[in-house]
């Protein structure tokens, strides 16, 4: 804040000497006149009629507009170096003067070609509502008018100087606090608690930094998607984009595939390592667009493929040895657990040989080049569990230090153990690479996690779509749960080595919707009572009620090896689509 002060001190005594119809050069043969121990300011106008100076000691004023005590002094007229020392004096500081004005409106975020009325309310937050940075592009640009450069394409050929530290007279410093509300902030809260690079802006889309910031640092992209002025030294909200082989820390940053969102079918292997923060303890991975070809026999190590390597999960992310994604992912997304200084590599291995799912196969679109295309575009965010800098020293009480971590951060960390997480009070999920045509994938063990709001007592499940392996006797899935198969193995975790292993969706069940008649009137009939699903539907209606005061979640669980065709219904054992609703209430 102390370098936009400086600035706009200096703009303001630029300004004042252009609005005082003195030359803009003159001050810079202005002096001090000391006479028995005291000083005062001598100013010069210029008199156009006979090129003569007059010089005027201001500090006494008699209130008619002019100051006391003239003196009158003419140039020598011979003295070509006195002549040569002004103009260069002039040029000089016309340069300086310019330079300096159009670095403030760069570093403010100006953009030139739009258009801008003098005073006009600027965005953001910036520095009590953004008053002092609207005061200061109005100072700069008045500075540029003063030397006959126009608000439009004429700045941008003006040449930006390198940073600098501006000074000025300090009572110039003085007037220009004088001008500005009383506005009291603590140094230390504005540093700790809105930082450039860590503020989410636009629901997360991006991070808040200054545009300088956004153009391109340590060879991650950045682009401005609109403005945003909640911390120290920002202006825009950047979108930090990377390629193939990028490296990144930063908290929100997005892997993009080569030429999205175009697709394509490069044979390649392009990764993105994320270096985690000190303070995270999560990262959310949230595929923005997800297109690659499906699975083959549950495994994606045959076709191209995203996989997610967490030194934090050595194990895999989705279960044992399964750190593999591919299909249909568009709108899924991933919780991982990390530590600080963890590494997160995300690596996409590609042919651009086999189709997509729903990509024609047979007739006249065989072998189009767009039925075997990829893409994908993938946000990752640091979610921290501490306030940034906490550790090495600088640790906070728990209450102040979860106050500064940004609450889009806050909002966003899930319980321990869920690799989904759902805050919504209803919505759908689903298995991933669902597309009710491709198959779920081998060695899945996960949790679905819901948000539990105050007051819930449960959540009602309803299945558009569900078919996961099965012995032959609980295929149907609308069985009940004390079934036993051919080898004597309770329905949806059979061990059996020709059986199809253990599979199923586990959820705590209550009742299958229908109701009784109770004497405190009409609920819900306990017909459900089980935990595991499987076969080709989720119970005996296709809806799963439950009623629980603990935590709301789902188990997913697939077998290790590949199953037989028989333990599939018709159709192929494709996972599972189904809409949920939190139930809250009385219950």
């Amino acid at each position: 804040m102390q370098n936009y002060v400086i600035i706009l001190g200096l703009l303001v005594a630029l300004c004042s000497s252009a609005s005082s119809q003195v030359k803009p050069w003159l001050p810079w043969f202005g002096s001090d006149s000391c006479e028995n121990g005291v000083c005062s300011s001598i100013f010069p106008t210029f008199n156009e009629e006979d090129d003569s100076l007059t010089f005027h000691n201001c500090e006494e004023d008699d209130d008619d507009g002019t100051c006391l005590g003239p003196v009158t002094a003419t140039p020598p007229a011979d003295d070509s170096t006195n002549e040569e020392d002004a103009v260069s004096k002039i040029k000089d500081f016309e340069k300086e003067a310019v330079e300096k004005a159009v670095g403030v409106l760069k570093a403010l975020g100006f953009n030139p070609e739009e258009e801008y009325n003098p005073g006009q309310q600027r965005g953001g937050r910036l520095f009590a509502g953004g008053m002092l940075m609207q005061a200061a592009i109005d100072k700069a640009l008045a500075v540029l008018r003063l030397f006959g450069y126009n608000t439009g394409a004429q700045i941008n050929t003006i040449p930006q100087p390198e940073p600098a530290v501006f000074k000025v007279q300090q009572s110039a410093l003085v007037n220009l606090v004088d001008t500005l509300p009383a506005v009291v902030v603590s140094p230390t809260d504005a540093k700790d608690t809105n930082l450039p690079n860590y503020e989410p802006c636009r629901g997360g889309e991006g991070l808040c930094t200054s545009a300088l910031a956004c153009k391109n640092i340590g060879g991650v992209a950045g682009k401005s998607i609109g403005k945003c002025g909640n911390c120290v030294g920002c202006s825009v909200c950047c979108q930090f984009v990377t390629g193939c082989q990028g490296i990144t820390d930063k908290m929100i940053t997005y892997f993009q595939s080569p030429g999205y969102p175009r697709t394509d079918r490069s044979n390649e292997a392009c990764s993105l390592t994320l270096n985690v923060r000190d303070e995270v303890c999560q990262v959310r991975l949230d595929f923005v667009d997800f297109e690659m070809a499906a699975p083959q026999a549950g495994s994606c190590s045959g076709v191209d493929n995203f996989e997610i390597i967490n030194t934090a999960q050595p194990g895999g992310v989705f279960g044992p040895g399964q750190s593999k994604m591919c299909g249909l992912n568009k709108g899924q997304h991933v919780y991982m657990p990390v530590k600080p200084g963890n590494i997160l590599i995300m690596r996409a291995t590609t042919s651009g040989v086999r189709n997509i799912p729903l990509a024609r196969t047979d007739g006249t679109n065989r072998g189009l080049s767009g039925d075997t295309a990829f893409r994908w575009n993938a946000r990752v965010t640091q979610i921290p569990c501490e306030a940034p800098g906490a550790r090495g020293g600088r640790s906070l009480p728990d209450e102040k230090s979860a106050r500064r971590i940004p609450s889009h951060y806050r909002k966003l960390l899930a319980p321990d153990g869920c690799r989904q997480y759902f805050q919504e009070s209803r919505g759908r999920l689903q298995s991933f690479n669902y597309d009710g045509k491709s198959e779920v994938l081998l060695n899945q063990n996960y949790a679905i996690c819901l948000k539990r709001p105050a007051r819930s007592c449960g959540m009602t499940l309803k299945a558009l779509g569900f078919s996961l392996p099965a012995s032959a006797v609980c295929l149907p899935g609308n069985v009940p749960a004390e079934t036993v198969d051919d080898i004597c193995a309770l329905c949806c975790t059979s061990t059996a080595e020709d059986g199809p292993g253990v599979n199923y969706l586990g959820v705590a069940g209550y009742s299958d919707g229908a109701s009784v008649m109770t004497p405190i009137g009409q609920n819900y009939a306990v017909n459900q009572d089980r935990h595991f699903f499987c076969g080709s539907k989720l119970g005996v209606t296709n809806l799963i009620v439950t009623r629980t005061k603990g935590p709301l979640l789902l188990r997913v669980r697939t077998a290790g090896k590949y199953w037989e065709e028989w333990s599939c219904p018709a159709g192929g054992c494709l996972g599972f689509l189904m809409n949920y609703d939190v139930d809250t209430g009385t219950c």
